[in-house]
């Protein structure tokens, strides 16, 4: 009987992915309104097929997974049919599982790693339908906005020592200059019409620039109506901290 159990248990590892590990690192949680304007095409799908492909140079390796999934609804982008979505067996994956059949929410962007294919934010707001509900009134809010939006972001105080407190924010673009101040977190937030901005953040004495693992490019932030984006920072040149 055991031995029929393990072989059982082999046939499903066989069959199903093996658990998401995403690794997120950045410290601010994914914004459904800032992915959802950062994302090419926003979806609800359904998952029809899971491919697994292996590298050339060990076989029995899974070094990817290609989800294929029937589009129900196009709620960002044009799109119809199908979609396949890759994702690497790597740190990156999804925090969600796939199955078969499941109903999915996905914001996605053009793979770099495969032409033709569809990639998303392992620690972004993607998941099951049925657990997407706040995601799906915030883009319902979003798509009866008007007007201009806001600019998120936070200060690390890494790998420079830092308070991140008080740290000046200014956001200037076509429409004017405007300016946040971070709080104790190091966090702000920029109410800001539609239009490009280039954001900066600066305190006597230190120098910052967009963090590596910024959603972002502070010096090319573009809010569109009723939109928003997120932004990180980390010093690189800087006094002692005292």
């Amino acid at each position: 009987m055991r031995w029929c159990l393990c072989l059982l248990c082999g046939a499903f590892a066989l069959i199903l992915p093996p658990p998401a590990m995403s690794f997120c690192s950045v410290p601010q949680p994914r914004l459904v309104c800032a992915e959802y304007f950062a994302s090419q095409l926003v979806i609800e799908a359904t998952l029809i097929k899971i491919n697994e492909l292996h590298d050339k140079d060990d076989p029995e390796a899974i070094s990817a997974y290609v989800y294929t999934l029937s589009v129900n609804q196009s709620l960002r982008g044009k799109t119809a049919g199908t979609v396949r979505v890759y994702e690497g067996n790597d740190s990156g994956r999804a925090t969600f599982g796939w199955v078969a059949g499941r109903k999915y929410l996905l914001f996605l962007f053009h793979s770099w790693e495969r032409n033709g294919d569809w990639a998303l934010d392992g620690c972004g707001n993607s998941g099951p339908l049925s657990k997407a509900n706040v995601a799906l009134s915030e883009i319902a809010a979003i798509k009866a906005a008007r007007g201009g939006g806001v600019i998120h972001g936070a200060v690390s105080n890494q790998p420079i020592s830092i308070s991140v407190a008080g740290i000046q924010i200014e956001a200037t673009g076509q429409s004017g200059r405007y300016t946040a101040t971070t709080n104790e977190k190091g966090e702000f937030q920029l109410a800001v019409p539609a239009g490009r901005y280039v954001v900066r953040a600066t305190k006597d004495g230190f120098e910052f620039d967009t963090a590596d693992i910024s959603y972002q490019d502070s010096l090319s932030v573009r809010i569109e109506p009723g939109g928003c984006a997120q932004v990180q920072f980390a010093g690189v040149k800087g006094s002692p901290a005292r």
